[in-house]
Formats: C-alpha cells, sequence, structure tokens
C-alpha cells in the first residue's frame, strides 16, 4: 500500500524569522499564510516539547499551490555542515527562469553557489541553479519545460512555484530503497550517479565525486523524492532531547490513514486545527536516516 500520496508541507528551523519572511516575499513571490507559537498539541504530536511557544511563519508561492514552507525560529542550531549530515538536506523548487533569479537574488540574503546550468545534456533538460537560503538552508530552483522531465512532472506556473523534490542523505542507500520502496510503498529507480559538488565538499571528497542517489515519484506528475547515499565520513544529525532536528527539519506528506501505519510513530496522532492541518490527525515518524516524516492524515 502506498503510505505517502504528497508532500504538503517542509520545515526548516532558522535563526531570524523576519529575514525568512522578508527574503521570501520580497525576492521569491511567496505569500506569509499563517504565524504564531507553536502549540502544545502540535508539538505533543511531534514529541517535541522542548520547542512549545517557538514562533513559526508558513508561506505559500505566487502561484497558489498547497505546498507549503514553515520556518520557526529556534536561534543556532546543528543542521548540516561540517560534515554533511543524515536527514533532509535540500529543497528544491520550481521556476521558470533560473537565470533571471539568479541575477535578482544576488542582492538577496540568499547566496548562489551553483548554476545556472543544465542537469544533463538535451535541449530539455533541467536548469538549475543551487543556493543558500539566509539560515543555511539548501534550496535548488529548478526549470523544467515541458517534456523535460524524466518523471513527467510539470514546470512552474509562477516565476518562483511550489516545492517539488525533497532530497534525503544517508549511509545506505539500500537501506533508503527498502524504507521507502517496501515500506512506504513508492516505486524507486535504480540507482543512478550524480556529481553533487557541495555535498562533496563538506564530505572532503574530490568535486566530481559521484554520488549515488535514487528517485521516487510521491504523487504523479507533481513531487518525488531523492535519495542520496552519503560518504563513509558523513555522520547523523545531532538533536536534543524534545527537539526538532535542526537544518531541514521535516517535510510534511499527506498519508491515506495513520491507524496501523507500518512504522512505529513517535506519538499517537493528534488532531491538529492550525493551518494547514484543518482538524486532520498528525504524527511524526522516523526514517532509516534519522528523517522525520511529519504525518497528516488524509481519511
Amino acid at each position: 500500500m502506498k503510505q505517502l500520496t504528497d508532500i504538503r508541507m517542509v520545515t526548516h528551523c532558522v535563526t531570524d524569522l523576519e529575514t525568512e519572511i522578508d527574503t521570501w516575499s520580497g525576492y521569491l513571490g511567496y505569500t506569509l499564510q499563517d504565524r504564531g507559537r507553536l502549540s502544545a498539541e502540535l508539538c505533543s504530536a511531534w514529541g517535541a516539547a522542548a520547542e512549545i511557544g517557538s514562533s513559526y511563519a508558513v508561506m505559500a508561492p505566487a502561484s497558489g499551490a498547497p505546498v507549503y514552507i514553515r520556518f520557526i525560529a529556534t536561534g543556532a542550531r546543528s543542521g548540516y555542515w561540517p560534515p554533511v549530515t543524515w536527514g533532509w538536506n535540500a529543497t528544491e523548487i520550481l521556476v521558470e527562469d533560473p537565470d533571471r533569479l539568479a541575477s535578482r537574488l544576488e542582492t538577496s540574503p540568499i547566496r548562489r553557489f551553483g548554476g545556472p546550468l543544465d542537469l544533463y545534456p538535451g535541449a530539455k533538460a533541467p536548469r538549475a541553479i543551487q543556493t543558500l537560503g539566509p539560515s543555511g538552508a539548501m534550496l535548488y530552483f529548478t526549470r523544467l519545460l515541458p517534456g523535460g522531465s524524466r518523471y513527467g512532472l510539470h514546470g512552474a506556473r509562477a516565476p518562483v512555484d511550489r516545492i517539488f523534490n525533497v532530497i534525503l542523505g544517508g549511509p545506505s542507500l539500500s537501506e533508503l530503497r527498502e524504507f521507502y520502496a517496501l515500506t512506504m510503498g513508492l516505486r524507486v529507480s535504480d540507482p543512478m550517479g550524480f556529481v553533487g559538488t557541495l555535498a562533496a565538499e563538506a564530505c572532503g571528497e574530490p568535486p566530481e565525486t559521484e554520488f549515488p542517489i535514487c528517485v521516487a515519484p510521491v504523487r504523479a506528475r507533481n513531487s518525488i523524492l531523492e535519495l542520496d547515499e552519503y560518504p563513509q565520513n558523513s555522520a547523523p544529525r545531532e538533536r536534543a532531547a524534545d527537539c526538532i532536528p535542526g537544518g531541514m527539519s521535516m517535510v510534511a506528506f499527506e498519508t491515506p490513514s495513520l491507524s496501523g501505519f507500518p512504522v512505529p510513530l513517535r506519538q499517537a496522532p493528534v488532531a491538529i486545527d492550525a493551518f494547514p492541518y484543518a482538524g486532520r490527525r498528525v504524527a511524526v515518524a522516523e526514517g532509516p536516516a534519522g528523517e522525520w516524516l511529519e504525518l497528516i492524515e488524509t481519511v
């Protein structure tokens, strides 16, 4: 049975909430949907009591697509580097023109470290830039032309549109593939090689190092999950007791039902009225690389 049916929200821990809001609204065209302080009910669903009362903001793309990014003000907290750590490591977003966006971002708090470049040879190849957000989050901005996606994905419907890919790294690609294929019910591709310059640098590997990766469609023509295997000198992400992971903290997926979910949940599901849950039950499961999957029940 397919346990994950779509990506609904990505959560980042940030050092300055206002900077994130201003940057995403002013440079990326995102709009503020909700802000406030984390409730005891939601933190209970996560099993993260230390986060109660933390300030947060939820933002949406100009296209109106119901795929959100949430920022939680946690202050400085261990995230990605150095070295590269296991867990959620990059958020990939659809854009219409990465070259134009790269120019626009030159005056922003978002720092570009790669691109614009085509991801592989071909007239319709995806074209992308790789950046670091104000708090250090890895953000990829990618253009998909009609017929240019190997997974049948649609392109952007706004200059900067929705999140369509989340990238997960761990020490064993075979373990990630088994979990997301056999346990989560996704169709996972065969392994392939991909050059990840920044991850290679963080791991002390040559820049031309190819990382073994797989791709799994989550929702047909809409969203995908990328699984990356990191070198042996990578490490688990540190996390204090009762806290959420640092950096790209968790990814919220819709799931048909939390009753009888095939992996243990951190806490019993809780119905959450806050945006964007709309009264649905929420829980968190942990994957093989320590990644947090926030699960939103759709029944």
